[in-house]
């Protein structure tokens, strides 16, 4: 399945002077990841990348999971575990998976991590908006 594009979006988009620019892959599984390093201006304390923005990133790369499953849904609940902080510059991996898909109702966790470890950890539910009739 081909990505869509979100020109705009905070995380993914190429055309938001403020984002992120992070592009994401997808292994056989459908599962979404990315390698990047989050640049100092993303920092809360000095030399530490923000909690929210770690926050954000497993919130995308979840939604990226189940955009590539073919469906398009809203973040109802998230729930995130800090490890341990992440130093700006310092090259990670992302990475999020469904754990669990009904019609409506799609469950989902991911990793913030490299080599010495994971940094933050994620679990969620999504729910795919209602069609309008």
């Amino acid at each position: 399945m081909a990505e869509e594009k979100y020109d705009r979006c905070f995380v993914c988009g190429k055309a938001n002077p403020i984002g992120l620019k992070i592009d994401f892959s997808y292994d056989e599984s459908g599962a979404a990841y990315a390698t990047l390093a989050v640049d100092e201006v993303f920092e809360g304390y000095p030399g530490v990348v923000h909690g929210g923005i770690l926050s954000t990133l497993l919130d995308e790369v979840m939604a990226k999971a189940i955009i590539q499953s073919g469906k398009i849904a809203v973040t109802a609940k998230l729930s995130i575990s800090y490890r341990k902080a992440l130093t700006s510059g310092q090259r990670v991996q992302i990475k999020g998976w469904i754990t669990k898909a009904k019609t409506r109702i799609i469950s989902t966790a991911a990793s913030i991590s490299d080599e010495s470890g994971i940094y933050a950890e994620a679990e969620a539910v999504f729910v795919v908006p209602r069609t309008e009739s």
